[in-house]
């Protein structure tokens, strides 16, 4: 499938068919595609690419000082991963990660090591870090392994199939890791910024979050939180970055980003309203982070765009933008039911 236009709600393939897109392409358009704030953010960005680590735009500098916490900027959601993991060997020296079945934190080697789809890992495993140390998510893990550097969780977990641990479970991970002097790293790309009805899901327990995929509004950017500011001085290894891309701070995705910021905190009560229509219409999860079982290329074909998701392939998750409406919702499931 081809998309030859999107907008809001909606993407138009390139035959001229339209569909809705319950995915929000995966997750990244919370304020619907080609969100008029957000192109002429982009649009009137009067600096398009700066120089990263060694000089940022001023617009970079604005959300780095909007952000709640010291940051560290990546481009992709497996950047702020990295960052974080590569946090907790420095602040503890220790090389072991705690990780959950059902995981998804990238695709690069270490964030990969800790993602718990065997597809994805075993045709690279020779060449995965560790230890890896990995539990049933949502259940105690009981006291850590002595290696342990730290844990890494998602609040909610995405690509297994919007899977909602219980209430206590991030608190007993805390408990777990301050008993063992690691970090907590709380993995919310997929469920931050407004997802699953919060800014910041386990901010309260992390000592670094992850966040990326809708902070861009649409182009590559993610952020490593240092919510225990603390932490952010283990970078201070020298005058060069030596965890860096060419386009970190990008101009015109941290314009975007401030719009995001604006925007998504006025959408939260939209998010467990639309939220409750999901669950009354069969399917798991939290706030816009949905999943039932499904096939998306059946849905594909009744018009509605969703992720095919669970740990055996057998979901669809549906990850729409925060703006849509009562009306596309019941056309969505009149398509899917249809």
């Amino acid at each position: 499938m081809i998309w030859a236009r999107a907008e809001g709600c909606r993407v138009w393939d390139d035959g001229g068919r339209e569909y809705l897109d319950l995915s929000g392409g995966f997750g990244v358009a919370a304020l619907g595609h080609r969100n008029p704030r957000v192109m002429n953010a982009i649009a009137g960005a009067p600096v398009v690419h700066a120089l990263g680590d060694l000089a940022d735009a001023e617009v970079t500098a604005a959300l780095r000082r909007r952000l709640p916490w010291p940051s560290k900027l990546g481009v992709t959601g497996e950047d702020a991963v990295e960052i974080a993991l590569r946090t907790a060997l420095l602040v503890t020296g220790r090389p072991g990660i705690v990780a959950f079945d059902g995981a998804y934190h990238g695709t690069g080697l270490l964030a990969l090591a800790a993602t718990g789809f065997d597809a994805f890992r075993d045709p690279f495993r020779a060449w995965l870090p560790g230890p890896v140390h990995r539990y049933a998510y949502g259940e105690d893990t009981g006291p850590l392994p002595g290696d342990t550097a730290c844990v890494v969780v998602e609040p909610v977990q995405g690509r297994a199939g919007a899977r909602v641990p219980p209430p206590d479970f991030l608190a007993t991970l805390r408990r777990r890791c301050d008993d063992a002097g690691a970090l907590l790293v709380v993995d919310a790309v997929y469920a931050g910024l407004g997802r699953v009805g919060e800014l910041w899901p386990g901010s309260d327990v992390a000592d670094v979050l992850c966040v990326g995929k809708a902070l861009g509004g649409g182009l590559p950017l993610s952020a490593a939180l240092f919510t225990r500011p603390d932490h952010a001085s283990a970078w201070d290894l020298g005058e060069a970055d030596v965890y860096t891309h060419t386009h970190v701070g990008n101009p015109l995705a941290c314009a975007a980003a401030l719009v995001v910021l604006d925007e998504v905190p006025k959408l939260l009560d939209r998010v467990r309203v639309a939220g409750e229509r999901f669950a009354r219409a069969g399917w798991e999860g939290a706030g816009l982070l949905r999943a039932r079982v499904g096939e998306a290329d059946a849905a594909e074909r009744r018009g509605v765009i969703v992720i095919p998701a669970g740990l055996d392939g057998e979901l669809i998750s549906a990850t729409p933008p925060l703006t849509i409406t009562d009306d596309e919702l019941d056309e969505a499931f009149a398509r899917l039911d249809g």
